[in-house]
C-alpha cells in the first residue's frame, strides 16, 4: 500500500507538460486592425503585435503578472495544450467572430488549432482570456498615447476603460495599474480624469 501511495503521488506531482512559446492570433473583420496577436513564453512574457489595415505594425513587449501567468498556464493546461485542436470549431453555423489561429511551440513539435468559434469551454475560457487581454492591451497603449499627445481625451478613454472593468474584461490589471497611478499622479490632466483614475485603480486591483 505504501508503495502504491507513493506512486500515485509521483504522478499527481509530475510536472505540467512544457512549451516553448505560445501565440493566439485573431483576425478583426472590421476596424482599424486586420489581427491581433500576443505571444507568451511559460513565463508570461512575450510581445503584442498589431497589424493596422492602413499603417505600420504596432509591437510591444508584454509581461504578465504572477497572478495572470497562473491564470494563462492553467487554462492553457485546460486544453491540454492545444491537443486535438482539429476539433475545436463548432459545427454551427456562426456568424464571422474572426478567425482565431492558436499555436503551441515546444522543443520538438508544434500544435496548432484554427477555428471561428468553439463549444468547448476550455477552448472557450482560453479565447475570453485572450480577447480581454487584447482589449486592454489595445487600451493601455491608446492610453499611454493620449498621456503624451491628448491629455484632454484621456477622461473618454478612462469612460472606455470602466465599461471594460463592468464586462468583467480584464484579464490581467497589472498594466492597467500602472498607467492609472501614471494619469492619477500626473498633474497636468484634469483633476477629474486623475481622481476617476484613482477610482479604476483601485476596482480593477480587485480583479485578481
Amino acid at each position: 500500500m505504501i508503495r502504491l501511495a507513493l506512486v500515485v503521488g509521483l504522478l499527481l506531482a509530475a510536472p505540467a507538460e512544457t512549451f516553448t512559446q505560445f501565440t493566439f492570433c485573431r483576425a478583426a473583420p472590421s476596424g482599424t486592425f486586420e489581427s491581433l496577436c500576443i505571444r507568451l513564453d511559460p513565463s508570461g512574457a512575450g510581445e503584442s503585435q498589431f497589424k493596422r489595415r492602413e499603417s505600420d505594425d504596432l509591437k510591444f513587449d508584454i509581461q504578465l503578472s504572477p497572478s495572470g501567468t497562473r491564470q494563462f498556464l492553467d487554462l492553457l493546461a485546460g486544453t491540454k495544450y492545444l491537443a486535438n485542436g482539429n476539433t475545436y470549431e463548432s459545427k454551427k453555423r456562426v456568424a464571422n467572430l474572426g478567425k482565431k489561429h492558436l499555436t503551441l511551440e515546444r522543443a520538438d513539435d508544434k500544435r496548432e488549432a484554427t477555428f471561428n468559434y468553439s463549444e468547448l469551454k476550455e477552448v472557450g475560457a482560453l479565447v475570453d482570456f485572450f480577447e480581454a487581454l487584447i482589449a486592454q492591451e489595445t487600451l493601455a497603449f491608446d492610453l499611454q498615447w493620449a498621456i503624451q499627445f491628448d491629455r484632454l481625451g484621456v477622461p473618454d478613454r478612462l469612460d472606455r476603460l470602466e465599461g471594460f472593468v463592468k464586462m468583467g474584461r480584464v484579464s490581467d490589471p497589472k498594466t492597467l495599474i500602472d498607467i492609472l497611478d501614471t494619469i492619477s499622479a500626473d498633474e497636468h490632466i484634469v483633476n477629474y480624469a486623475r481622481a476617476h483614475a484613482k477610482t479604476l485603480r483601485d476596482k480593477i486591483a480587485l480583479v485578481k
